[in-house]
């Protein structure tokens, strides 16, 4: 969470900041954490925060909800959470039901309608093709959920070496997924530093099957997750291109800060401000 030697990490008093800052929007105002429920406080909070950013003219972006990181979910019906090895497809579709609809609840409070899946870690039982079978199966299940709600559900790959062993780790692939699943309701979250970290490169955007299946972004330079123009990444080429090519949704602002200092939050305003104004 950046900014924090600014304005610390109340969330009423940061959507405030960003506004006034020039912000449009904001995202990661809640995230939804599995397993375990939201007191009726929990949910009078969240309630408040989608009022608040409404009353300041905040649209509210995606949260980051079903992006599993550790079970093979959906490659293998492998039940997160149990001790050792735990394989159902009967469970596995309970698993989804209840986070779905968890999400579903988080998103109604706080005036959102994206959110982040992903389909968990490669498993070691079944051949690759079974479980990419099983991955398209379980994300065509969730996003028919998902169409019938009024939400989208956003697949975000991430990098191996982030994440060891994920499932879904470039954009090519997440690509592909959409397009067999083929429901509006499933679409692609590009993260650029997850992408580049990947591939070596951000060409995949010019890959018809994955720009047109990009519902939003996710900005942050490549080695080391800093901010932009901190890295290898051409911030102002890949900018134009996504702006020039006809995106005008969400560019979330996923980084960390290399100084985490009020000067340098001030600096890092200043490096959006100049990207902005090149597109």
């Amino acid at each position: 969470m950046g900014f924090k030697s600014t304005i610390g990490s109340d969330m009423l008093k940061r959507l405030e900041f960003f506004r006034d800052a020039g912000f449009r929007a904001v995202e990661g105002v809640a995230n939804v954490s599995h397993p375990g429920q939201y007191s009726e406080s929990q949910k009078d909070y969240q309630r408040l925060l989608g009022k608040r950013a409404k009353e300041l003219g905040l649209e509210v972006g995606n949260v980051s909800s079903m992006n599993e990181k550790h079970a093979a979910l959906m490659c293998e019906f492998e039940i997160p959470g149990k001790g050792g090895k735990v394989f159902s497809k009967q469970g596995a579709y309970e698993v989804l039901d209840e986070r779905l609809e968890k999400t579903f609840g988080v998103l109604e409070r706080i005036g959102s309608k994206t959110f982040i899946i992903g389909a968990g870690v490669r498993g070691e039982r079944l051949p690759f093709s079974r479980q990419f079978d099983n991955v398209v199966e379980c994300m065509a299940y969730c996003a028919e959920r998902c169409r019938k709600k009024g939400y989208v559900m956003e697949i975000e790959p991430l990098c191996a070496k982030a994440h060891p062993g994920i499932f879904i780790d470039n954009a090519t692939f997440a690509g592909r997924i959409c397009a067999l699943v083929d429901n509006p309701s499933c679409r692609m979250l590009f993260d650029t530093f997850h992408e580049h970290v990947q591939t070596g490169s951000l060409d995949s955007l010019d890959d018809e099957q994955v720009w047109t299946h990009i519902e939003s972004f996710h900005i942050a330079d490549s080695p080391d997750r800093f901010e932009p123009t901190t890295g290898l990444i051409d911030f102002p080429t890949v900018l134009k291109k996504i702006w020039d090519r006809g995106f005008r949704g969400f560019l979330g602002l996923e980084h960390l800060q290399s100084a985490r200092t009020r000067e340098r939050d001030m600096q890092i305003l200043q490096i959006y401000r100049e990207l902005d104004s090149l597109v």
